[in-house]
């Protein structure tokens, strides 16, 4: 700030002084006006404008990136779904006419003419069936030797749960997210009887050990697939912060969380270092390092492309990113139509679109380069540039990954798959908090990488993880 004594004693001085004065005064407001248009950049970034996922608005606006189809209700040829009347009832109630309204003749004797159905499905009484294994104890005639029968396998305790009741245990935690307290609490209040926290991480425990097998089928069968979307968001283990990475197609999801959201995280899941199809991810750094481990190829998310340019459209007020962001949308949706008729983009029509693709990023040269540079923190390092700036580069230097689906029929427009497979774990860290051992982690990435194939193949939950968990399941789809 600048004191009315230091005025008063500067409109004194000589005009070669006070033109020092007043060029320092308009460097300060240059300076301070780029810091409160970053602070209200800040202040208005959100899921709908930015890279950040929806957890961290603060307040979120109705907006959505999809163009109206006009009426409102399901999309046009979605097939719908309502409850179904069933062939085979389970009881049968018949409601008979007695007596005539009319004149009040008795009916009683005769005969029905039709029915008029209407049905009622309701869930059974939940209940605990107890099963009594009893093995018996003989001694031989001949050599006197006490002899037993033998107990099924998963019979080993005295008292102890059964199959059903871990895998319903390991939906509800993994899939549902319900805390163990009250899984314990809906479990008594369903049947009666309350397991304790440790008897139900226990169980959890058992069936992760029981679909490690299938996990490392759908890890094989993603090194198959000529596409894979990969991401990764933070969790907690035991206060620390640890990260979420996933590994999927439209068939098959794979997650593991490691300490590491970079490279070392990547290669732990044993899928990226062994693959030699494409990525879709998001452009974070560690996938576009040049190592020796990774060979894939890559392709970049439009969807987060797409938001960045409606933040520079907004804050910036640059036309070049409008003008990118309706490219990214009529090349999209030409490309969708040619696929729906089986018929790929001509070449002539991908060089149009590419050229368009040039000379946007030529004239939004000049509009980035007025924005002003922020400040350095450091003594070392290189200028920053704009956010303007970084994603006009970004489109320079990633055309071919960015516009990869106009020539390539496997590759999608965005990254959404990967970011469905995830988004549950945002949930779930609201819901249930942090991972409280280093186990934890594990047993729920199995799981969850089980169950969420299992949807994605449209399997029944529940009878595909009893069927896994005594070793008798079996994946009909091995790629996508």
């Amino acid at each position: 700030m600048v004191s009315k004594e230091e005025i008063k004693r500067i409109s004194h001085s000589d005009p070669e002084t006070i033109e020092v004065f007043i060029t320092s005064l308009v460097t300060k407001l240059e300076q301070m006006e780029t810091k409160i248009k970053e602070l209200e950049r800040k202040l208005g970034q959100n899921s709908q404008n930015s890279n950040w996922p929806p957890s961290r608005d603060i307040k979120r606006k109705p907006m959505n990136n999809r163009t109206s189809g006009g009426k409102k209700g399901a999309p046009l040829g979605h097939p719908g779904h309502t409850l179904p009347f069933s062939p085979t009832p389970d009881q049968i109630i018949t409601y008979p006419v007695s007596v005539c309204n009319h004149c009040a003749t008795s009916l009683a004797e005769v005969a029905s003419i039709r029915y008029e159905r209407r049905q009622v499905f309701e869930i059974p009484q939940p209940v605990i069936t107890v099963t009594e294994h009893r093995a018996e104890h003989k001694r031989c005639p001949c050599c006197r030797r006490l002899q037993k029968a033998a107990f099924p396998k998963d019979v080993t305790a005295g008292v102890q749960y059964g199959s059903r009741f871990t895998v319903l245990s390991a939906y509800l935690h993994t899939y549902q997210l319900l805390p163990l307290s009250r899984m314990a609490d809906l479990f008594h209040v369903l049947t009666g009887c309350k397991p304790s926290e440790g008897t139900l991480l226990a169980r959890i425990s058992t069936m992760a050990q029981r679909l490690e097998p299938y996990v490392e089928t759908i890890r094989q069968s993603l090194l198959t697939s000529p596409v894979i979307h990969s991401d990764e968001t933070g969790v907690h283990v035991d206060k620390q912060e640890h990260w979420v990475h996933v590994a999927s197609t439209e068939m098959l999801t794979l997650l593991n969380v490691h300490p590491s959201r970079g490279s070392e995280g990547m290669k732990a899941m044993e899928v990226l270092p062994l693959f030699k199809g494409t990525v879709m991810h998001d452009c974070y750094g560690p996938y576009m390092k040049r190592d020796e481990d990774f060979q894939f190829q890559h392709a970049l998310c439009n969807a987060h492309l797409s938001r960045e340019c409606k933040g520079i459209v907004a804050y910036d007020k640059h036309r070049w990113a409008g003008e990118m962001l309706l490219l990214l949308r009529d090349s999209w949706k030409a490309t969708r139509g040619a696929r729906k008729s089986n018929i790929p983009l001509t070449e002539e029509t991908i060089q149009a679109y590419e050229s368009r693709y040039d000379d946007i990023l030529q004239e939004g040269q000049a509009e980035w380069e007025k924005d002003p540079v922020p400040e350095k923190k450091g003594p070392q390092g290189r200028l920053g540039k704009s956010k303007a700036a970084n994603l006009w580069h970004r489109f320079r230097d990633h055309k071919a990954i960015i516009l990869g689906y106009l020539r390539n029929p496997d590759l999608p427009f965005d990254n959404n798959q990967a970011e469905r497979d995830l988004r549950m774990v945002a949930v779930k860290r609201k819901v249930s908090g942090c991972f409280r051992s280093d186990l934890s982690p594990h047993l729920f990435a199995t799981i969850r990488s089980f169950i969420s194939t299992l949807l994605k193949q449209e399997r029944p939950v529940l009878a595909s993880l009893e069927l896994a968990y005594s070793g008798t399941f079996t994946f009909h789809i091995q790629g996508a």
